[in-house]
């Protein structure tokens, strides 16, 4: 390839980079004006569109336009739109809908959390404290709104890596689980369907929890699963069998993990396990084709949003021994999206 050629190649991926804030903009514009779901499966003039969501007319176009150039609608020649394949993933009831996730992502509080990302590289706190005064999970009971795009996020990537979660773990007849920090009870009731032997408790804070009871009973697993209130930092369900912690320890620093992993090996049964579902982050000298680039976006989002971070499995494992527990080894659920269970055990 001619030298300049390869310069242009460059420019072009640095030019994607530099704009990729604007690109998430655009979607949770889109989204928050309900775009994908009034195209739906046709299509729709800018007039219509216009007159439906607010907006000004030529704003509107010009946003669709957009859109259009990022492949997320189809323009035609008689200034109407339709949804391309990668749009219809934005309407709210698509499977796997990602409405969530722009929704989330588009909201101005990750916006200006995320725009405190020097302060955080340069003091190692969270930008969104620096922001908002106070911690993020203590931010969301005083916002519901954010609060409830939150957890709705957080479903949709429980949903999208529930098929390697649920088909990569094995459990023993009649166990009986706890899933700390559980939310809508997701997870759990996808793995008490899997497995009619099972018992399960979900376990999270009260306004966490305001749809688990429907997801068991939608679920079929009522009859074998209930829900529990509290704080895992205070107490969890004891004498269970397997505790699963899934995207929690990250949200976390050390101290707090262990605090979390202590309360389980306090309430497991003697010979119990626990679960933690997690990316993993390469040790520093591994090759750096070996990292997930979601991954390292996610460890970036802990040190902005949370106290926590991605760790190694030699970070984890520091952590169970100071929690009375010992490594018992690690699974990959899904490679693509760096997915992994490892196991604690009793010490």
């Amino acid at each position: 390839m001619p030298e300049h050629e390869s310069e242009l190649d460059a420019a072009r991926q640095a030019t994607s980079l530099i704009f990729g804030f604007a690109f998430s903009q655009m979607l949770g514009t889109a989204v928050r004006l309900g775009i994908p779901d009034l195209i739906g499966e046709t299509s729709k003039t800018v007039a219509d569109l216009a007159a439906e969501t607010g907006t000004d007319h030529d704003a509107l176009r010009r946003l669709l336009r957009a859109l259009g150039q990022l492949g997320v609608v189809v323009t035609t020649g008689d200034d109407s739109v339709e949804l391309s394949p990668l749009g219809r993933l934005f309407r709210s009831q698509a499977p796997h809908s990602l409405h969530p996730m722009a929704e989330l992502y588009g909201d101005p509080a990750w916006w200006q959390a995320w725009g405190s990302l020097e302060a955080s590289i340069r003091t190692g706190r969270p930008g969104f404290d620096a922001v908002f005064g106070t911690g993020f999970f203590d931010h969301l009971g005083t916002d519901p709104a954010l609060a409830a795009r939150f957890h709705r996020a957080m479903s949709t990537i429980s949903e999208i890596q529930l098929p390697d979660t649920v088909r990569g773990i094995s459990f023993t007849q009649g166990e009986r689980l706890v899933d700390v920090g559980g939310g809508d009870g997701t997870l759990l009731a996808a793995i008490l369907a899997a497995g009619p032997s099972l018992h399960g408790t979900v376990f999270d804070t009260e306004a966490a929890l305001e749809r688990a009871t429907e997801m068991l009973r939608k679920a079929g697993v009522a009859d074998r699963a209930d829900t529990e209130a509290g704080d895992f930092f205070a107490t969890v369900p004891a004498g269970r069998d397997v505790y699963l912690l899934k995207n929690i320890l990250h949200d976390w620093d050390d101290e707090s993990c262990v605090r979390i992993l202590r309360n389980c090996r306090t309430a497991m049964q003697p010979n119990g396990r626990v679960l933690v579902i997690t990316a993993l982050v390469p040790d520093w000298d591994q090759p750096t084709e070996d990292a997930n680039l979601m991954t390292a976006f996610g460890d970036m989002e802990m040190l902005v949003m949370t106290t926590g971070r991605e760790r190694t499995v030699g970070e984890y494992e520091r952590l169970f021994d100071q929690a009375g527990l010992r490594l018992g080894g690690t699974v990959t659920l899904s490679t693509e999206l760096d997915s992994h269970v490892v196991t604690a055990l009793p010490r």
